[in-house]
């Protein structure tokens, strides 16, 4: 019961709890490792050897988080480690469906939005490891005892017993990932399932469910899983397949409809691209042809002359363009000059003997030896 509100939020009876496989929370784990056969205790416990963060569900009540708790236990009975190993076979079912059991109370009661999820799956798991080891160990029985039909019968009965909770197991672990949207998690579950059991209905049926909400699943998967679902399914099950092949053609369907829409999206966006550099290409070829009809722009001095031809006289000479005038006397004066100044500068290098550079050696100059420091 909660100890702040004295309100009862577990009750159970007839609870096998292996001391040491963590079954139970450890404030009920510790109390029991010290306790006789017969007696009843009384436990308190701090919310940290309790369900911590997380939370229990009874009926209507929930048990708040981080809540320190007070347990009631009757230990019923001891079963000494010597004695269970001498009928191993028959305490190792009983520990294995108590732990079935009691991972099926926690996903009913402490899931708490998936913080029970870890311990669920340790109970499922270690269950379905035991089992198996069991099974191996009957398969062995059973070579041994093959000329003993009583035994024969007992082995096969604990092996059918071995078989069907082990079955159970896988199942449920396989609706716990499918619960924590562990999909694939789900998926490998359901197959060691069917390795066991290729007709499993539960195995088959969840598997399509994994599958269907597996993004890593192609639809050629799902259908196969849904088709092998209901060759297996009886008249009361078919509802579930047909649920789900309802699901399955949904899915699909609204797929389809996206794909086709991404793609005509992209379609129309790669028209738009060509659309648009056609565009630009025309105008740009619009531009050019527009730049070679408009006119060259004119110079400045040919801007400033005028369109009709100058009558020119002497009479009114002051009303020449003397500034065009000047500038094409000064280029026609040019060579005038340049000659004028050539032959001024030969005649002044006759006069002070000076030799032009072209009539000079190229050749090295002479060199001169002398005793003399």
């Amino acid at each position: 019961m909660d100890s702040s509100k004295s309100t009862i939020f577990h009750k159970a009876q007839n609870v096998w709890v292996t001391v040491g496989d963590k079954d139970v929370v450890p404030a009920l784990e510790m109390a029991i490792r010290f306790a006789h056969e017969k007696e009843t205790l009384l436990v308190w416990s701090h919310s940290k050897f309790a369900y911590g963060a997380s939370t229990r569900t009874r009926q209507d009540y929930e048990l708040p988080s981080y809540s320190n708790v007070q347990y009631e236990i009757t230990i019923r009975q001891v079963v000494p480690s010597e004695e269970r190993q001498q009928d191993y076979d028959k305490w190792t079912l009983v520990a294995t469906e108590s732990k079935k059991n009691l991972a099926n109370d926690a996903y009913v009661h402490e899931w708490a939005g998936g913080q029970g999820k870890s311990r669920i799956l340790y109970l499922y798991q270690k269950a379905a490891k035991e089992l198996e080891l069991l099974l191996d160990s009957n398969n062995a029985q059973t070579d041994e005892a093959a000329k003993d039909n009583d035994a024969t019968k007992a082995v096969t009965q604990q092996k059918q017993k071995a078989t069907e909770l082990l079955l159970d197991c896988l199942n449920n672990i396989c609706a716990v990932q499918l619960r924590a949207k562990e999909y694939h998690a789900s998926k490998a579950a359901a197959v060691k399932v069917l390795e066991r059991d290729p007709s499993n209905f539960k195995g088959l049926i969840r598997a399509a469910k994994a599958a269907l909400l597996d993004p890593a699943s192609s639809y050629d998967e799902v259908d196969a899983a849904i088709e092998a679902a209901a060759e297996q399914a009886s008249n009361a099950e078919l509802a579930d397949v047909k649920k789900l092949q309802t699901d399955f053609r949904r899915r699909k369907r609204a797929y389809e409809q996206k794909s086709q829409q991404m793609y005509a999206k992209a379609l129309n966006s790669s028209s738009g691209k060509k659309l648009s550099n056609d565009d630009e290409t025309k105008n740009k070829g619009e531009t050019a042809a527009t730049k070679e009809k408009e006119p060259e722009p004119q110079s400045e001095t040919a801007a400033t002359m005028p369109e009709q031809p100058l009558a020119f006289s002497w009479s009114n000479w002051r009303t020449w363009p003397w500034s065009t005038i000047g500038a094409y006397a000064f280029q026609l004066s040019m060579p005038f000059v340049m000659y004028y100044m050539a032959t001024r500068a030969r005649k002044n290098n006759s006069a002070t003997g000076i030799v032009p550079d072209e009539f000079q050696s190229s050749g090295p100059s002479p060199s001169f030896e002398s005793d003399e420091f």
